[in-house]
Parts: C-alpha cells; structure tokens; sequence
C-alpha cells in the first residue's frame, strides 16, 4: 500500500480546532535520541546521544480574530503548560501527543494565517 501524501487537514491544541493552509509542508521529527559521532585521539570513533523532543513545524493555522483564535494561541504560550495536540493528515492519519507551541507567533492579517512551531511528544495513532 502506498502513502496518500499532503497536507495536514487540521491541528487540535489544548482543545480548540484550527485547519491549515493547504499548501503546507509540515514536518515532523518525532521524539528520541540525536547521535553525534566523536573521534578519539587514536583515531577510533564514540558516539554520544542527546535526548530531542518532537518537533512539528511548517505548518499555517488558520485563524480569525472574530473568535479569539489569536489571543488563544497567545496565552496558550505564555502560560507554559504542555497542553493535548492532536492532528488529522491528508489520508486521516491522526498523530497525537502533548505539546507547548515554540518560537515567534507571527500572525499575518492579510492571509489569516500563523505559523507554529510545536514541541513536545508525538506518538501515531491507530
């Protein structure tokens, strides 16, 4: 069976629902260990690894300030609590975990878009 690629069709944070830009090319790089390969004085190699959180990025949310879209992801911020995640890919795939969005939250008016950044766990569904 092959992959059905595209988008994410949506992203839940903490709860509250937002689509995403169709044209998105999220990524993810799952949770777990980073290697980093060091050589020796004689020459022989050691590899040392780093625990790495997951990372999502790339991706657009939709908002609209009618609702408070904006003032949610804020304050979902600047409190600094991980909160529930959860989102829908193009084929209903879900990928599921715990989440604090990261970096600047550039809202663009002209496009009702934001991008985010999301750190934290994620584990696939199903």
């Amino acid at each position: 069976m092959s992959m059905v690629a595209g988008p994410f069709e949506s992203h839940v944070i903490g709860g509250r629902r937002f689509v995403c830009d169709a044209e998105d090319t999220a990524q993810i790089q799952f949770q777990g260990k980073d290697n980093e390969v060091k050589p020796n004085g004689d020459g022989s190699l050691r590899n040392t690894q780093t625990r790495v959180p997951g990372i999502l990025e790339g991706t657009n949310l939709a908002f609209d300030p009618e609702n408070g879209d904006d003032d949610y992801l804020r304050e979902t911020k600047d409190n600094g609590k991980f909160v529930d995640y959860s989102g829908t890919a193009n084929d209903g795939s879900v990928i599921a975990g715990s989440v604090q969005i990261t970096g600047e939250l550039k809202f663009d008016y002209k496009t009702g878009t934001v991008p985010v950044t999301l750190t934290g766990t994620f584990q696939k569904q199903g």
